[in-house]
């Protein structure tokens, strides 16, 4: 794909990326299992492997969520700013620690960060540093989500 491709793809999924998320959505029946009082702040943590569906999972709480810097994470941040979701940009890789700086500036001002601890690089399901650091520098607990989907009955 020529990079002019790539910088219109960039430009043009995102809003169509979210609508097709919001459809998704839409065909699944969701059941929230030991939700957090409403005017709780934590921290969100869950495997890379289940981002799809984590953008419903915020609960009406403003989430700023760290997202790489690499292309798809791009995309990514796109995305769920048209979702309503702030993103910090950076990995254990590159960016990380501004990032973390940037979640944990945000967290003072009352967003829930949210991180994929595991990466995507991985270890799979092996929890990096930068979601105990965040934990450590704001005193926020960590909140583990996940989901099961299924088809929703008519």
């Amino acid at each position: 794909m020529s990079r002019y491709v790539k910088k219109i793809f960039i430009f043009a999924f995102p809003p169509l990326g979210a609508f097709i998320l919001k459809a998704l959505r839409l065909t699944l029946r969701m059941e929230v299992v030991n939700r957090p009082p409403e005017d709780t702040q934590f921290i969100f943590s869950f495997w890379h492997g289940r981002i799809l569906m984590m953008p419903f999972t915020a609960l009406s709480r403003p989430v700023s969520v760290m997202i790489s810097r690499h292309g798809d994470g791009e995309l990514i941040a796109r995305i769920v700013k048209y979702l309503g979701i702030s993103s910090s940009r950076g990995s254990t890789t590159r960016g990380g620690v501004s990032a973390l700086k940037e979640l944990i500036k945000l967290a003072r001002e009352g967003f829930c960060p949210a991180f994929t601890p595991d990466g995507p690089r991985g270890p799979r399901y092996v929890v990096q540093p930068g979601v105990i650091h965040a934990a450590k520098a704001t005193g926020l607990p960590i909140y583990p989500v996940t989901y099961s989907a299924r088809k929703k009955k008519l």
